[in-house]
């Protein structure tokens, strides 16, 4: 304050004394009157300067401000008031970012490859017309990647209709093995899948003459289906990241050609196994270790590029018998699978460090859409919030002008700011902090110029004496 050199003018007002008095510029600006932050006349003003000039920013208010009033820790203030104005927020909203949450358990136990799976479709491929004048067929390619060995495996679809990809689960299942939990996205042949099989199931167990129809397996055990949040790829990072490394080998491979269905299938195998040959870990530094974990090596027991060792079983083995040996083998890859693959995933990226953030049941949110301008994004409220175990809130239910139960994932949100007590003022306003949620809004008054004149003369200022 003594900085500004203040001084007390004829009419009873602190202004500010400065070194500008020999200048040709107003009175007023030469001496603008003095206004503590804290005061209720000072949100006024910057929520009426913010308002008349359009919504500017802190810079343009300051000096427009300034002309008549200074208000102490001003720009703190018009920072504040900018920030919290729900016409400039909606236009450049800040969505949510929680921390990166633990991976599931199905990632970091160890289990037979592709009980737990994940699946996504990829395409569409143009494939050659069954004779020279027929035009080209459209495919697509079924993807299912395993949870805990990250193995892939690619099954050629016909359509996206539900029965092609069933089809393509029962020819899955058949090299595989049986699945326990199968997750996916929530397309619409997925769902109808997951729902024929359930049926399916019931069916089965209920009614005896339908058991000669399927195969037992379908009867014994039922596939557990779990969809990730609507709109959320990032649930499922593990087959998307699946899919664009098989896209990339097919494009190079293929590029603008077509081919027919049975060179797509051998394409698709050959896929595969470059796919499966990828290393998890990297080169151990032990010596006896000649090349590094693959996915391959949970599947056949070594890399699938590698050359084929020679037959050793007419051998006299002194101590272990082939199944011994081949168990050995198998729990041998499995620890390094725990001591190499595991450790890597312990590190969460620079990302997933931030605080949480405080999501309630109740609160207004802009809902993010990749076709629309922000300015024209939904407005939703917060009926239900889903915390994971960790206690973290990353997907809620949403009510909006249109539907009652929409499922969002929070990083496709941004919370609106809260009310604020303008009438407090013994907090003062702060200066805006980009890390923590904006939670209030600007003040809704009208303005009486007349009123705010009687206030300026009338208030206590804390600097009078």
């Amino acid at each position: 304050m003594k900085f500004f050199n203040p001084m007390l003018s004829k009419d009873g007002l602190i202004k500010v004394g400065g070194r500008i008095q020999d200048s040709n510029s107003p009175e007023g600006m030469k001496h603008p009157i003095i206004i503590s932050s804290k005061h209720r006349l000072a949100h006024l003003l910057a929520d009426h300067y913010h308002r008349t000039l359009m919504h500017a920013g802190p810079q343009l208010m300051t000096t427009t401000i300034r002309q008549k009033f200074w208000i102490l820790r001003g720009r703190d203030l018009l920072r504040q008031v900018y920030h919290q104005c729900h016409t400039c927020f909606r236009r450049k909203p800040v969505l949510i970012q929680q921390a990166t949450a633990d991976l599931p358990n199905s990632r970091v136990t160890p289990s037979r490859p592709f009980s737990v799976s994940g699946v996504d479709y990829c395409g569409p491929i143009l494939l050659r017309g069954p004779h020279r004048r027929a035009g080209p067929v459209k495919a697509y390619i079924a993807l299912f990647v395993c949870f805990s060995t990250r193995a892939v495996h690619l099954e050629l679809v016909s359509d996206l209709s539900t029965a092609a990809f069933l089809a393509a689960l029962k020819r899955f299942i058949a090299r595989r093995g049986k699945v326990c939990e199968l997750h996916s996205d929530n397309a619409t042949n997925f769902k109808g899948a997951a729902n024929e099989l359930h049926h399916l199931f019931k069916m089965l167990k209920t009614d005896d003459s339908s058991r000669k129809l399927i195969f037992d397996w379908c009867a014994n055990a039922e596939i557990r289906w779990k969809f990730i949040p609507p709109r959320a790829p990032h649930f499922g990072g593990l087959w998307e990241a699946a899919v664009k490394s098989a896209k990339s080998h097919l494009l190079k491979e293929v590029g603008n050609t077509t081919v027919t269905h049975e060179e797509m299938l051998t394409l698709l195998a050959q896929v595969e196994m470059c796919l499966n040959s990828r290393p998890i870990t990297e080169m151990s530094n032990d010596p006896t270790d000649l090349e590094a974990l693959t996915p391959g090596h949970f599947l056949v027991g070594s890399n699938l590029q590698s050359i084929p060792e020679a037959d050793y079983k007419q051998l006299p083995d002194n101590k272990l018998n082939r199944w011994q040996l081949m168990q050995k083998r198998l729990q041998a890859i499995w620890k390094r699978w725990s001591t190499e693959y595991l450790q890597q995933l312990q590190a969460r990226s620079s990302k997933g460090i931030k605080p949480p953030v405080d999501i309630r049941v109740g609160r207004l949110v802009i809902i993010k859409d990749d076709n629309l301008p922000p300015a024209q994004w939904m407005l939703g409220r917060i009926t239900k919030i889903h915390p994971a175990h960790d206690g973290i809130v990353r997907v809620v239910t949403l009510k909006t002008a249109s539907a009652d139960n929409v499922v969002r994932p929070v990083v496709k949100l941004s919370l609106l700011p809260m009310p604020s007590n303008v009438n407090d003022v013994e907090n003062p306003a702060g200066p805006y902090d980009g890390n923590r949620t904006r939670n209030e809004q600007p003040i809704n008054h009208p303005i009486s110029w007349t009123a705010v004149s009687s206030s300026i003369r009338t208030q206590q200022c804390p600097y009078s004496n």
